[in-house]
Formats: structure tokens, C-alpha cells, sequence
């Protein structure tokens, strides 16, 4: 009898432990990135571009203009009060320079950090690492949650001195 009642407050701690822990940390959000011109070109060959506002601008501290930009005389002058626009909005009279604009907006910040630092789990290469299928934006959250967790503090000073066109801070 001490042995059944000695499991069952060992079950209990667990599951108030994980109770407790699943409401500290709050559900990661992943926004969509899909620029609709790229139907005008035939059907997708990958699925959108998923990815964690929160990790860049709260963890990363990646500003604003970093990623969303309009360029007037040289210089960015979009601010959060603009709306938000496709990359096809300026880019993308082929499907070959939509593609280039749509993966620069990323791709380049990602490779010039992977370049300064190659242990930095940041996708580069790997199709699949932004191209997320909805099967997969599960284990994507769960990715970026324990990312959130771990504090990469280095990938952060990394990012506050890349100086990359469109990605000044």
C-alpha cells in the first residue's frame, strides 16, 4: 500500500511540474511569408517560408527596417506605421528575380552569420528549413521554443554588427 500511494504522489508532482512548465512558456507563433505573384508563374514547388517573429526581434533584437524595407534615394525609410509588402510589390518581373528577392531577405543575413560563425543553427542551405510542410510546423515550434530556451547569445552579437545591405541596424 505505501509502495501504490509513494507512485501516485510521484505521478502527481509530475504532472503539476509539467503544468506548471507548460503554462511558462508561452506557445511560439509562426508567421507565413507568401508572395502571391508567384502564382502568376505556375504552381509552388515548395511550401511557404515559416518563421519565428518573436526569436528575430525579441531574442535577436533584429530591428524593424533589418527585414521590412523601402528604399527612397538610397536609403530605407519604411517604419512599422507603412504596411507591410511582397516582395513582388517592387521585385519580380521574372520568377528568377522574384526567387533572388525573396530568399535575400533572409538568406543573406542567415549566410553572412553561418559565414562569422558556422556553429549557428541558422538555415542556409537546406531547402526544407524554411520551406516548412504544415506536417512539420509542430516540430518547427518545438525547434524554435527550446532556441527561445537556450539564449544564443552569440548569434545575437553576431547579428548587431552585420553590416549587409538591408540588414543595418
Amino acid at each position: 500500500m505505501r509502495r501504490y500511494c509513494f507512485i501516485l504522489l510521484i505521478s502527481a508532482i509530475i504532472l503539476i511540474v509539467l503544468q506548471v512548465y507548460a503554462q511558462q512558456t508561452p506557445p511560439v507563433e509562426l508567421l507565413e511569408i507568401r508572395d502571391s505573384k508567384f502564382e502568376q508563374f505556375g504552381p509552388y514547388r515548395y511550401p511557404s517560408v515559416w518563421f519565428s517573429h518573436e526569436l528575430h526581434t525579441e531574442e535577436y533584437q533584429v530591428t524593424c527596417n533589418s527585414c521590412h524595407h523601402l528604399y527612397k534615394n538610397g536609403q530605407n525609410i519604411w517604419t512599422p506605421k507603412k504596411q507591410v509588402q511582397e516582395c513582388s510589390d517592387c521585385h519580380g518581373k521574372t520568377k528568377q528575380e522574384l526567387t533572388i528577392a525573396y530568399h535575400m531577405k533572409c538568406w543573406g543575413c542567415h549566410k553572412r552569420i553561418k559565414e562569422i560563425y558556422p556553429p549557428a543553427d541558422v538555415p542556409t542551405v537546406e531547402c526544407n528549413r524554411c520551406h516548412i510542410k504544415s506536417v512539420n510546423l509542430r516540430k518547427e515550434e518545438r525547434r524554435i521554443k527550446q532556441k527561445l530556451k537556450n539564449k544564443q547569445k552569440k548569434v545575437g552579437e553576431i547579428i548587431k554588427h552585420l553590416k549587409i545591405k538591408g540588414f543595418y541596424r
